[in-house]
């Protein structure tokens, strides 16, 4: 996707890892490009740089990050790659992109040990949690356990202008992305996380994550959406967190996402007094038997009240659903649509299936349906993560692509059409869709203005065209 097609969140990686070189010893500098424009060859001449690593999220951004590592190489520059799209396929990345090193999972502290190790002179093979090619054959180093993040240094937010990155959500239109904890130790078979965060949530002090709330408060920022994968479920540090946001009184509004069974109906009191808006519960399936042979390990029976004290509270509730789980059939798919219809949410997500590099469904799409990965960055761009959720990769179940796009999208124009309110913030997703539009056209110029219009012409027309004219394959799924 180009440049301009995207709207830019706060690069909290990247900051994360220069904060915590800076704070020992080193120094960094952060060039984003959705913000910047920058020459990089410019800028390298300026800065100098002994060593340059480049964020690959996504294979997306990969296409782009593989044009900036042969720049960076022009200049005689080493390039490190970390992200979830290099941890999830470093062979390819490392043959194809031709990074010299990548950093498997986090990589505050193996950027630190890499470094070290590189300015002593000292082997590399003996830093934990590297890939790299040697004499062509691809070498793993141990892998590293993940950091204990409360212990890290204080974000150093000198390193960008966090103003460049405020966008629209519910109820504001400043907000920012922000990290409460990390990691998720859920085992879900759809789920990539255990080659990236290995199954293990790890919270930030209170504290921390108050001062870092004080400074982006200070900035203008109205709205903090806590990008964890799930939100601090410790109810202790949660508390204090919340009792902090509502001893400072800000005008600030924030949102998560959150576990069916972490929050009881008080917590959901005290979060709403902090500030939250909005909460997102994946919730997967409406099926008891599917819940269980995905290892999501909820309870369905406490949806449909857990959700009923958020939206009571005021909050907007998003449910997450997904359909075309490996042999699932038109009954389980009704099942999921009336099961998802009865919880009252403010939105309901029912996204396709998509297998994801490492999960145990990609390896069963491997094994038994023959499904491979395009052998090249760009074809895994294209072809799997280009809007995802919207495409039937590969079927798994035992319905039709049709129905599983009709069931997808009629949520879709659901959501797209609700009045979902918070904060007075009526019609939420059409404002939202609106706003970003008009920040690539400010931020990017005529190109920003004729890809937005496009895009967005044919998100609706998609949209619209499958919500509306299956009509019999709706009366199928209870889809009126």
């Amino acid at each position: 996707m180009p440049v301009f097609g995207r709207v830019p969140s706060l690069p909290l990686g990247l900051v994360s890892i220069a904060s915590y070189l800076r704070a020992y010893g080193h120094d960094a500098k952060i060039i984003e490009c959705l913000v910047e424009t920058n020459d990089v060859s410019k800028a390298l001449q300026e800065y100098k740089p002994d060593i340059v690593g480049i964020s690959a999220i996504s294979f997306l951004s990969s296409i782009e990050a593989k044009n900036l590592t042969e720049t960076v190489h022009a200049s005689g520059i080493k390039v490190v790659w970390g992200g979830q799209a290099a941890t999830a396929m470093p062979e390819l990345v490392l043959r194809e992109a031709k990074p010299d090193y990548i950093i498997l999972g986090e990589g505050e502290v193996t950027w630190l040990e890499l470094v070290n190790t590189l300015e002593s002179g000292g082997n590399v093979s003996a830093v934990s949690g590297l890939a790299y090619l040697e004499k062509d054959k691809v070498i793993f180093t141990k892998q590293r356990d993940v950091a204990d993040i409360s212990q890290f240094p204080d974000i150093d937010w000198s390193l960008i202008d966090v103003k460049k990155y405020f966008s629209s959500f519910f109820g504001c239109n400043k907000m920012l992305y922000l990290h409460a904890s990390k990691g998720c130790p859920a085992q879900c078979t759809f789920c990539s996380n255990q080659t990236f965060h290995q199954h293990k949530n790890r919270c930030r002090k209170p504290e921390q994550i108050m001062r870092d709330i004080d400074y982006l408060y200070s900035q203008g920022a109205n709205g903090i959406y806590f990008s964890d994968e799930l939100f601090v479920p410790k109810r202790e540090l949660r508390t204090e967190l919340c009792e902090m946001l509502i001893e400072r009184n800000y005008d600030l509004t924030w949102g998560c996402q959150m576990r069916l069974g972490v929050l009881n109906e008080d917590d959901v009191k005290l979060m709403y007094k902090a500030g939250c808006r909005w909460i997102l519960f994946g919730i997967e399936s409406g099926n008891p038997e599917r819940i269980k042979s995905i290892r999501k390990n909820i309870d369905l029976s406490i949806a449909k009240e857990t959700i009923g004290w958020c939206e009571k509270a005021g909050m907007t509730v998003q449910a997450s659903f997904i359909v075309g789980f490996p042999e699932e059939t038109e009954e389980e798919i009704r099942n999921t649509v009336s099961f998802a219809k009865t919880l009252n949410s403010s939105i309901i997500n029912i996204n396709i299936l998509t297998p994801l590099p490492n999960s145990e469904i990609y390896e069963y799409a491997h094994n038994v349906k023959g499904f491979s990965f395009p052998d090249s960055i760009r074809g895994l761009a294209l072809e799997i993560e280009q809007n995802a959720t919207d495409k039937v990769i590969v079927n798994l179940s035992e319905v039709d692509d049709v129905d599983l796009k009709v069931v997808h999208y009629y949520f879709h124009w659901r959501s797209f059409i609700g009045k979902s309110t918070v904060k007075d913030d009526s019609y939420g997703i059409i404002r939202k869709l609106a706003s970003d539009t008009f920040n690539r056209i400010f931020k990017h110029g005529i190109k920003g203005f004729f890809y937005g219009t496009y895009a967005s012409a044919k998100q609706f027309l998609t949209v619209y065209y499958y919500s509306h004219f299956h009509r019999k394959t709706r009366r199928k799924y209870g889809l009126k």
